[in-house]
């Protein structure tokens, strides 16, 4: 049963720089006071994250008019994403994560599994404005992600 709440406690979410391949830059994962819807994926050879990515798109343009912004994070290499960037056009930011630390700080690292090794576990984070986390996802298997309609309905939790 996947983990779909917010937290009992505000619990203030880990920020770090990453680099975003496809503009070859460093990009904070927050930016200071707005909120931030962040998915963590498995990779982008993942066809479970490759769909939701497709969700995600359309929903981009609901999450900007109420101001929130939409980050993903995929622990692999660079070039892999750069790469499958180049195909697959994504209306956000795609940040890589090679070194599974940002991961590790969200608790979603899994170093192995009967389906992977060295990934992170699907999940989605939304962090307010003052940087907690307010609401969390967190899938038990390469296919669990939050429905659309959760994912909306989390944005109420934002202040």
């Amino acid at each position: 049963m996947p983990q779909l709440a917010a937290p009992t406690q505000p619990l203030r979410a880990p920020s770090f720089f990453l680099l975003d391949p496809a503009h070859d830059v460093e990009r904070p994962l927050l930016r200071h006071g707005r909120p931030t819807l962040i998915t963590f994926l498995r990779g982008t050879w993942c066809s479970s994250c490759q769909a939701f990515l497709e969700r995600l798109s359309p929903l981009h343009t609901t999450l900007q008019a109420r101001g929130v912004d939409l980050v993903g994070v995929v622990c692999q290499g660079r070039h892999w994403v750069k790469s499958w960037l180049a195909l697959n056009a994504l209306p956000f930011p795609l940040l890589v994560d090679e070194q599974r630390t940002v991961a590790k700080a969200y608790d979603v690292y899994k170093a192995l599994g009967l389906d992977g090794i060295h990934i992170a576990r699907p999940a989605t984070f939304l962090v307010d404005a003052q940087g907690h986390i307010v609401w969390r996802y967190l899938g038990d298997d390469r296919d669990d992600r939050p429905a659309d309609a959760s994912l909306l309905d989390a944005l109420q939790l934002l202040r």
